[in-house]
Protein backbone atom coordinates (compact mmCIF):
# COMPACT_ATOMS: atom_id res chain seq x y z
CA UNK A 1 0.00 0.00 0.00
CA UNK A 2 2.84 2.37 1.02
CA UNK A 3 4.93 0.91 -1.79
CA UNK A 4 1.95 2.50 -4.36
CA UNK A 5 1.28 5.46 -2.78
CA UNK A 6 5.11 6.59 -2.64
CA UNK A 7 5.08 5.84 -6.23
CA UNK A 8 2.40 7.64 -7.25
CA UNK A 9 3.86 10.87 -5.40
CA UNK A 10 7.11 10.58 -6.86
CA UNK A 11 5.48 10.12 -10.26
CA UNK A 12 3.75 13.00 -9.51
CA UNK A 13 6.95 15.04 -8.64
CA UNK A 14 8.99 13.71 -11.90
CA UNK A 15 6.25 14.53 -14.24
CA UNK A 16 5.63 18.35 -12.37
CA UNK A 17 9.58 18.64 -12.90
CA UNK A 18 9.54 17.85 -16.31
CA UNK A 19 6.91 20.06 -17.66
CA UNK A 20 7.68 23.25 -15.53
CA UNK A 21 11.93 24.09 -15.31
CA UNK A 22 11.12 26.76 -12.64
CA UNK A 23 9.81 23.91 -10.36
CA UNK A 24 12.30 21.45 -11.21
CA UNK A 25 15.18 24.21 -10.15
CA UNK A 26 13.75 24.40 -7.26
CA UNK A 27 13.51 20.81 -6.63
CA UNK A 28 17.55 20.44 -7.23
CA UNK A 29 18.22 23.53 -5.13
CA UNK A 30 16.37 22.04 -2.10
CA UNK A 31 17.95 19.02 -2.46
CA UNK A 32 21.38 20.14 -3.16
CA UNK A 33 20.98 21.88 0.05
CA UNK A 34 19.32 18.95 1.98
CA UNK A 35 22.65 17.62 0.97
CA UNK A 36 24.86 19.91 2.18
CA UNK A 37 23.73 20.03 5.29
CA UNK A 38 23.71 16.01 5.75
CA UNK A 39 27.30 16.22 4.81
CA UNK A 40 28.31 18.82 7.55
CA UNK A 41 26.08 16.72 10.12
CA UNK A 42 28.39 13.54 8.96
CA UNK A 43 31.28 15.60 9.54
CA UNK A 44 30.41 17.01 12.69
CA UNK A 45 29.34 13.22 13.80
CA UNK A 46 32.73 12.39 13.12
CA UNK A 47 35.15 15.03 14.80
CA UNK A 48 33.22 14.09 18.04
CA UNK A 49 33.30 10.63 17.67
CA UNK A 50 34.79 8.78 20.75
CA UNK A 51 33.97 12.20 22.97
CA UNK A 52 31.65 10.90 25.69
CA UNK A 53 30.51 14.16 27.94
CA UNK A 54 29.92 11.49 30.66
CA UNK A 55 33.41 10.24 30.81
CA UNK A 56 34.99 12.70 29.70
CA UNK A 57 33.36 15.23 32.66
CA UNK A 58 33.94 12.69 35.25
CA UNK A 59 37.81 12.81 33.96
CA UNK A 60 38.65 16.32 34.96
CA UNK A 61 35.45 18.06 36.02
CA UNK A 62 37.23 21.49 36.25
CA UNK A 63 38.85 21.10 32.61
CA UNK A 64 35.71 19.84 31.17
CA UNK A 65 34.27 23.44 29.63
CA UNK A 66 37.88 24.32 28.25
CA UNK A 67 37.53 20.25 26.15
CA UNK A 68 34.51 21.78 25.05
CA UNK A 69 35.41 25.16 23.64
CA UNK A 70 37.02 23.27 21.24
CA UNK A 71 34.31 21.98 19.37
CA UNK A 72 32.26 24.43 17.10
CA UNK A 73 28.46 24.59 17.25
CA UNK A 74 27.78 22.03 14.84
CA UNK A 75 29.41 19.36 16.47
CA UNK A 76 28.19 20.58 20.05
CA UNK A 77 24.55 20.09 18.84
CA UNK A 78 25.78 16.81 17.27
CA UNK A 79 26.12 15.44 21.08
CA UNK A 80 23.83 17.48 22.41
CA UNK A 81 21.72 14.65 19.86
CA UNK A 82 23.90 11.74 19.61
CA UNK A 83 23.97 11.36 23.89
CA UNK A 84 20.15 12.93 24.30
CA UNK A 85 21.70 15.39 26.35
CA UNK A 86 18.65 17.76 25.84
CA UNK A 87 15.86 14.87 26.40
CA UNK A 88 12.80 18.11 27.47
CA UNK A 89 13.80 19.94 23.95
CA UNK A 90 14.75 23.19 26.22
CA UNK A 91 17.40 24.35 23.42
CA UNK A 92 14.49 24.21 20.81
CA UNK A 93 16.89 24.27 18.16
CA UNK A 94 19.21 27.11 19.64
CA UNK A 95 22.71 27.06 17.97
CA UNK A 96 24.21 29.07 20.08
CA UNK A 97 27.69 27.66 21.29
CA UNK A 98 27.53 28.67 25.19
CA UNK A 99 23.96 27.33 25.25
CA UNK A 100 24.78 23.96 23.93
CA UNK A 101 27.75 24.00 25.93
CA UNK A 102 25.87 25.18 29.44
CA UNK A 103 23.27 22.35 28.85
CA UNK A 104 25.94 19.41 27.62
CA UNK A 105 27.95 20.54 31.45
CA UNK A 106 24.90 20.87 33.52
CA UNK A 107 23.22 17.28 32.25
CA UNK A 108 27.15 15.84 32.64
CA UNK A 109 26.92 17.06 35.67
CA UNK A 110 23.45 15.87 36.82
CA UNK A 111 24.35 12.46 35.22
CA UNK A 112 27.53 12.22 37.57
CA UNK A 113 25.78 12.80 40.46
CA UNK A 114 23.09 10.20 39.68
CA UNK A 115 25.47 7.94 39.03
CA UNK A 116 26.91 8.59 42.24
CA UNK A 117 23.99 8.15 44.17
CA UNK A 118 23.54 4.84 42.54
CA UNK A 119 26.53 3.09 43.91
CA UNK A 120 25.99 4.97 47.75
CA UNK A 121 25.86 1.46 50.08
Amino acid sequence: MIDRALSSMFKVVTDEAVANPVFAKKLEDQLAKIGQELAEKRMAERSIEGFHPLVEYKKDPAGFEARLAKFDAKELRALVTQHHLDPANTLKGKGAKKALAAQIIEAAKKRAERDAKLFEY
